[in-house]
């Protein structure tokens, strides 16, 4: 269990706020979920009350080798001081070297990414990343596996004997929650 995309977009967009950062530029690879990430923000600034400036959306592959003169020329394109960022570990390694190169790290840049892109905590962030890169990291990776499982599975139960208090019954494995009541009503909870 751990922090879903979304909370972690928000929980950047309150830091952002709380600067001024309004003016930003989100840069994704093609790492499974980016249309999400990229649709959740575009969600967020329209229906926010902050003024929110989305001034380029960037997707593009990360991986040594993949095109690094397009990749550069990319970076070359964006004129901002805020990125909001969505790749994997070793592909935020890749960005971050690529952006070195063209100037887009230092003082002035400032880099937000979700916890996907850090990795484990524990370690020290490898040399391409940028001094203040600015992360959203939950504590799970504070918990043992037992731990978040045992977590998991109370919230699930908490869940059901919610549903059985309030509906009076639990669905059989193959039903959903809103299939009717059938004459017989399942009282135990195990």
């Amino acid at each position: 269990m751990g922090a879903s995309i979304e909370q972690q977009i928000n929980a950047m967009f309150k830091v952002m706020e709380e600067y001024n950062w309004g003016n930003f530029v989100v840069i994704t690879s093609l790492y499974p979920g980016y249309e999400t990430f990229v649709d959740y923000i575009r969600s967020f600034t329209d229906t926010s009350y902050f003024l929110w400036e989305l001034q380029d959306v960037l997707s593009f592959e990360m991986s040594v080798g993949a095109n690094d003169i397009r990749t550069r020329r990319l970076l070359q394109q964006v004129d901002s001081q805020v990125y909001l960022v969505y790749c994997s570990h070793e592909e935020a390694q890749y960005l971050f070297r690529m952006a070195s190169d063209v100037g887009l790290l230092g003082p002035g840049y400032i880099w937000v990414v979700p916890s996907l892109a850090v990795g484990n905590p524990e370690v020290s962030p490898p040399d391409s990343f940028p001094v203040g890169v600015i992360s959203i990291i939950t504590d799970r990776w504070r918990k043992t596996l037992r731990q978040r499982v045992r977590e998991g599975v109370a919230v699930i139960v908490k869940g059901v004997h919610s549903f059985h208090k309030y509906r009076g019954f639990i669905p059989e494995g193959h039903m959903d929650c809103n299939s009717p009541v059938k004459s017989f009503a399942n009282n135990s909870l195990f």
